[in-house]
């Protein structure tokens, strides 16, 4: 087949097309309903992400699994599969941590909502849980009126509700329910591995 044999070909097969098409049809793409409640905007696996506050690198996110709702009436994200927050250190090294397995953050009102095992440790090697555990941005506070219990120190101290500044090492146990001292023969000594 000769090229200008090809072109001819071309030419005819644009024309069947464009007869194909009627005089003022208009066509358009239907776009798939979806609930923006239910249907996240983004959906992302294995995130590992830096946020950064007043030009500081602060705070290193690594979750399984982040949803994204943009659309909602109150845009929201979801981690379903869990999360862990790092607090770094200008050489990027994690001085506390918070895990969890499962949270929600509402982005209006700049407000975390950490849910089941919440396992926190702080620059002191304090290490605090609860069951839930609310993180405000806005007013660089963390709070929980669930039951806490926290390793400090030689001691143990347990209760009911909990607040702390960003940096974890500012905190307060309201309605402590029991204070025993750790036996330190339990405690890992530093020369043992």
């Amino acid at each position: 087949m000769t090229h200008h044999s090809h072109t001819i070909l071309v030419i005819i097969g644009l024309l069947l097309t464009l007869a194909a098409c009627k005089d003022g049809e208009v066509k358009s793409i239907v776009k798939h309903a979806t609930n923006p409640e239910v249907v996240p905007t983004m959906k992302s696996t294995k995130v590992q992400t830096i946020i950064s506050d007043d030009g500081r690198t602060r705070y290193r996110i690594t979750t399984a699994l982040w949803n994204m709702f943009e659309e909602a009436k109150k845009p929201h994200w979801t981690f379903p599969k869990g999360v862990l927050a790092e607090e770094l250190d200008s050489a990027y090294n994690a001085v506390s941590t918070i895990k969890c397995d499962s949270a929600y953050y509402n982005e209006k009102d700049e407000l975390w909502s950490l849910n089941g095992n919440v396992h926190i440790t702080n620059a002191n090697g304090d290490i605090i849980m609860t069951d839930q555990l609310f993180w405000n941005q806005k007013e660089h506070r963390l709070y929980s009126d669930a039951f806490i219990h926290v390793e400090k120190e030689m001691r143990v101290i347990e209760g009911y509700g909990y607040e702390s500044d960003e940096n974890l090492t500012n905190y307060k146990l309201r309605n402590v329910s029991a204070i025993f001292p750790v036996d330190d023969s339990r405690l890992p000594h530093p020369n043992s591995h």
